[in-house]
């Protein structure tokens, strides 16, 4: 059960990366439709979303990293 847990967790994190990029480059790439020029202003919705699925991914990215701490392997030695 426990890797479905880690499969799930990289899943989510994968999906947040992609759309986190997504938004950030309908942000980045918005011009104002009667000068044509950059126009930041009007898409910082996109901005928030950005951050929102960044924030996703590092916190799945943490949930993932943290679960393997202090797991021991166990080490066999044959003489």
């Amino acid at each position: 059960m426990k890797n479905w847990v880690d499969v799930l967790c990289w899943l989510i994190g994968i999906i947040a990366l992609g759309t986190g990029i997504y938004f950030f480059y309908l942000f980045a790439t918005n011009r104002n439709l009667a000068s044509g020029r950059p126009d930041p202003t009007a898409a910082s919705t996109y901005l928030y979303y950005a951050i929102a699925a960044t924030i996703v991914f590092v916190v799945c990215g943490v949930i993932s990293f943290l679960r393997h701490v202090n797991k021991e392997e166990e080490i066999h030695i044959t003489q």
